[in-house]
């Protein structure tokens, strides 16, 4: 296997179904009666949610049901959990819709259940969303400031969990120590590797 594999030009096998766009991705599957969603969200990075109007886009023809993030919370919908724990993390509640406030451009509000997406993403244009706009803070050392816009009341200054790696005593001696010492700042490229299909899913029962 390795004398076949390791070191070798591996020849793909999946491009002649994409080529002859024969290619399925979630939105390609279909089954009867089956709904779809659309997502309202905000054009704000930081905003308190005042109101939400969704009559209009309940009463539009082909839509089923329209939801806001209130309404999942008194549904007893809970918040997403953090799938990192370590012993001081603070975290705040991560609802599937925003509760209240937005706090990140896309920051879900509504969603709606239409019998097509086409019909889904029309009633988006709608709904009424109420802002009031609030300081943003999109640099992380000035997030951790004082007086720097607080994005979640349970995260005191925007601080979420400290992950020492050894002691600051045993790194300073090594420093000391050292015949030279160098300090770089790195910035990490705002890019995600991403499937061509973004995360979807279909569900029935």
């Amino acid at each position: 296997m390795s004398n076949k594999y390791i070191g070798e030009s591996i020849k793909r096998v999946e491009d002649p179904r994409f080529i002859q766009g024969k290619g399925k991705y979630v939105a390609n599957l279909s089954i009867p009666g089956m709904l779809h969603a659309a997502i309202k969200r905000s054009p704000y990075a930081h905003a308190v949610i005042k109101g939400i109007d969704t009559s209009k886009a309940e009463a539009m023809e082909g839509v089923v049901a329209v939801y806001v993030g209130q309404q999942m919370k008194d549904d007893g919908i809970g918040s997403l959990p953090c799938g990192f724990n370590p012993p001081d993390i603070k975290t705040a509640p991560h609802m599937p819709l925003a509760v209240d406030k937005v706090r990140h451009v896309g920051d879900g509000v509504a969603v709606v259940i239409a019998e097509s997406p086409y019909i889904a993403y029309d009633a988006l244009d709608l709904i009424d969303v109420d802002y009031e706009p609030l300081s943003a803070v999109i640099d992380p050392k000035k997030a951790a400031q004082p007086g720097a816009p607080q994005v979640h009341d349970e995260i005191p200054n925007n601080v979420s969990f400290h992950w020492p790696l050894g002691t600051r005593e045993e790194i300073n001696a090594v420093l000391a120590s050292a015949d030279k010492v160098i300090e770089l700042d790195l910035v990490n490229q705002r890019l995600v590797p991403n499937a061509m299909e973004p995360r979807a899913c279909v569900a029935q029962w």
